[in-house]
């Protein structure tokens, strides 16, 4: 009996220091022909032979969670953290099946007791692909056959929760930042909400840290000079940026209940994705963050199944975007109802063509329009399937400002403001 105990605990001690394993970050790009890519990796161990294999395991531990520079983007192969595969992918050597050749030491050095190794290896990419597909891990767009990229599963967004703000407090980094820093109650259900979001498989930012992180401090002081809510949240780290309110009220019952309000917002566009609210129940507490977590563990699955319908809706869909064309009053002599000076084109008939090859789903409107003005709706989509990877309001901006240049040359300077769902073309 002892003896069955005395393995079962030493198992337990083995897979704990498995899972603790702390692979080395520091992982390059070498090159890649065809399917195969070869990478270096330096790790540290107590023995040589640790720190070349732990230099082996962190080479593809990179490929899966956090990238490589120099190779598709520096994008990770998946979209989210399986740890029972990683567990079984590291522990059964796996990794051992999709080496080309064996690796190569190319140096080693004592550094503060231990051996650091740093090693060069060659691993077979399709064979590593087709092992994560037959065990179902969702590839990151930038890995998978382009035709075969899948919503939310494939873009994987990325969530900031951040505390809501409004025209009383100012839209500005610095009111965010002053709640959380004055109100124990929001930042405690910022921090909670990111963690409900993150065990459902999103990954998130802190905004805080990327407000500390920032170089210039201009960031915080933004909302001095405007107070459009839209433009706030179109500067924030993410994909996806929730907003959580979080109310405490006393009752007349000597109990206290706190209410919790959740918005989701797709950042391009400040389009609403999702929006619930949840309540903690009647508690005779004074502890508002107790009173939080009550609501927040009401969090149900349709709040997440709701948010993830949306954003696969506009994936589908596209961004749905409204653009005004005007010509400056100082352009004398060219106007939108004639040729194009640079291209000899009647301008709105090439507007229009532009317009059909571009909109997602070939989905647009220029019905409306005069000879210094064009009204016009596209639907711009969220993924390049031709490059493989993530499509943007400016890289739409950018490719309609190519279109504009071929057509009017250096004579006509184009003016592009975006704003949510608004882009602005002046023509000056």
């Amino acid at each position: 009996m002892l003896k069955h105990l005395s393995m079962f605990l030493l198992g337990i001690v083995l897979c704990a220091d498995l899972s603790a394993q702390n692979y080395s970050d520091n992982v390059t790009f070498v090159s890649e022909e065809g399917n195969l890519v070869t990478l270096e990796a330096t790790a540290s161990a107590q023995k040589k032979k640790d720190a070349e294999d732990l230099a082996v395991k962190s080479a593809f531990n990179a490929l899966f969670h956090t990238g490589v520079d120099g190779l598709k983007t520096g994008a990770p192969m998946l979209t989210a953290v399986a740890k029972d595969y990683d567990y079984r992918f590291f522990n059964d050597k796996r990794y051992l099946n999709y080496l080309s050749g064996t690796p190569k030491t190319l140096h080693t050095q004592k550094v503060r007791g231990n051996t650091q190794a740093t090693v060069r290896l060659s691993i077979n990419l399709k064979g590593l692909k087709a092992e994560l597909e037959r065990n179902q891990l969702a590839l990151s767009p930038g890995w998978s056959d382009a035709k075969a990229v899948k919503a939310t599963a494939a873009l994987n967004p990325t969530i900031v929760v951040v505390p809501n703000v409004t025209a009383e407090t100012g839209y500005s980094f610095r009111s965010m930042r002053e709640l959380v820093e004055n109100k124990p109650v929001v930042r405690y259900a910022v921090d909670r909400v990111a963690e409900e979001f993150q065990k459902h498989g999103y990954k998130t930012r802190d905004f805080l840290a990327q407000l500390q992180n920032a170089n210039n401090n201009a960031i915080l002081r933004d909302g001095t000079a405007t107070d459009d809510a839209t433009m706030l949240v179109q500067q924030l780290p993410g994909d996806i940026v929730v907003t959580v309110d979080v109310v405490v009220e006393t009752l007349y019952s000597g109990t206290s209940v706190a209410e919790l309000n959740l918005k989701a917002v797709e950042k391009q566009t400040a389009g609403r994705l999702a929006t619930k609210a949840f309540s903690s129940g009647e508690y005779h507490t004074k502890d508002h963050s107790r009173l939080a977590d009550y609501a927040i563990k009401k969090i149900s699955d349709d709040f997440f199944t709701q948010l993830s319908t949306s954003f696969d809706d506009m994936v589908r869909k596209g961004r749905e975007v409204n653009m005004e064309l005007n010509l400056a009053e100082t352009i004398d002599g060219w106007d939108f109802d004639q040729d194009a000076p640079a291209s000899g084109d009647f301008f709105k008939d090439a507007l229009d063509e532009w317009l059909r090859n571009n909109a997602f789903g070939g989905v647009y409107d220029m019905s409306q329009s005069t000879d210094k003005f064009v009204a016009m709706t596209i639907n711009v989509p969220l993924w390049n399937h031709e490059k493989n990877r993530s499509y943007t309001l400016s890289n739409f901006g950018s490719d309609f400002r190519k279109f504009l240049k071929a057509q009017l040359g250096d004579e006509y300077k184009p003016k592009i403001t975006s704003m949510g769902q608004k882009i602005f073309v002046v023509i000056e």
